[in-house]
């Protein structure tokens, strides 16, 4: 007998809302309460100088837009594509709920600090002494919460290391916002002049940081969720190892950056720690990633509901036989069709990410696509 698949069937839910769970009740209130405290918090400042952010608002688009463009430049294989609203939903939490938590975190700390370190040593290490372990636990838990609410489309290795740059990027803008308010308000110049020093201090510091810690450290606590996709391969001793790694990855570059280490350098401190940074966390992509690739070579085996050139497909696990593919479709039929492959590769990719869509079932037992054609393999459709 064929399976009739109703359209109440093949309705999606979107992953964010889940009125069943009481994860979906509690991100809504940190996010109402957070948002309601940060205005009633940073509102009077903002409103103080709202003349020069107006002055630098196209600065701060571009500079938004630019980490966007770079924060998804770290997603080869187009796994968080289908999703936005989730990197949304990361975005919003970081830029006020782990605000508001490392707010509130860093000012105990740092108390405790000055009790039993002498001045001096307390003044020079403040930053290092809290922000490192109050920002980064502050925005790994709201990383964990947007985990378990879109458990179902959001756990793997890439998704939570693209969370955690968003995640990152709200805590970040907003903290940036907040030194230009200061410093806008402090200038004995003018309002912009203080606040376009800042920005522009923040834009040339931007790479790495908050984004790049908590990348790191959001593939950490993935790790150790049972939402984790690739638990039947990561055995529970490698789990936690990677996990205990990146977490303190993630807060010993945050330290380094904060510390007055190297301070005598000037200029070449910032330039060191910028580079010592970058290398543990390009290191540590680069590895990473390695699992997205195995996940695209065995989806291209297993998929039957997808059909493309088996050229075109077996371009996709790298870079390099993505960049082979489009120049030899370039050199055999011309620029356009370079730009096409380009297109196709693209598609091709969305395609694997998205969840195959449910089957009716022959009345032989052999599964038929939607469209009416074979189910053979994707590597193996002409």
């Amino acid at each position: 007998m064929t399976a009739d698949i109703s359209a109440s069937t093949l309705r999606v839910r979107p992953p964010l809302y889940q009125p069943d769970s009481a994860v979906f009740w509690l991100f809504v209130a940190l996010l109402t309460a957070s948002t309601i405290e940060l205005v009633v918090h940073d509102g009077p400042s903002i409103a103080e100088t709202i003349n020069a952010e107006a002055a630098l608002s196209g600065l701060w688009l571009a500079f938004t837009a630019f980490l966007v463009w770079l924060l998804l430049r770290f997603d080869p294989f187009r796994s968080v594509r289908a999703y936005p609203q989730v990197l949304a939903a990361g975005c919003a939490l970081g830029g006020t709920v782990a605000i508001g938590m490392a707010r509130e975190g860093n000012a105990t700390l740092s108390t405790m600090w000055s009790r039993v370190l002498p001045p001096d040593i307390a003044s020079a290490w403040d930053a290092a002494l809290c922000a490192p372990f109050v920002e980064e636990t502050a925005k790994a838990f709201c990383a964990a919460v947007i985990l378990v609410l879109a458990s179902s489309v959001f756990n793997r290795i890439s998704h939570a290391l693209l969370l955690g740059m968003f995640v990152g990027l709200g805590f970040g803008i907003i903290e940036d916002l907040e030194y230009n308010v200061d410093e806008a308000i402090s200038s004995l110049d003018s309002d912009i002049a203080g606040a376009l020093i800042s920005l522009a201090l923040r834009a040339l510091t931007a790479v790495p940081a908050h984004w790049a810690y908590t990348a790191l450290a959001t593939v950490g606590v993935l790790l150790l969720l049972p939402t984790f996709a690739q638990r039947q391969t990561w055995s529970v001793g490698r789990r936690i190892i990677t996990a205990v790694l990146l977490i303190s990855a993630a807060m010993f570059m945050h330290f380094f950056w904060d510390s007055p280490l190297l301070g005598g350098l000037g200029l070449v401190s910032m330039v060191v720690k910028m580079g010592v940074n970058l290398a543990i966390f390009l290191a540590a992509v680069f590895l990473l990633l390695r699992s997205e690739r195995a996940w695209i070579r065995s989806t291209i085996r297993t998929r039957t509901d997808v059909s493309y050139p088996r050229e075109l497909v077996n371009s996709l696990p790298t870079l390099r036989q993505r960049r082979a593919y489009r120049r030899a479709q370039r050199k055999e039929h011309g620029r356009a069709a370079g730009r096409a492959a380009r297109r196709d590769q693209k598609a091709a990719l969305d395609a694997l990410q998205r969840p195959p869509a449910p089957q009716p079932h022959a009345t032989n037992g052999t599964a038929t696509s939607q469209n009416g054609s074979d189910t053979a393999p994707l590597a193996n459709r002409q």
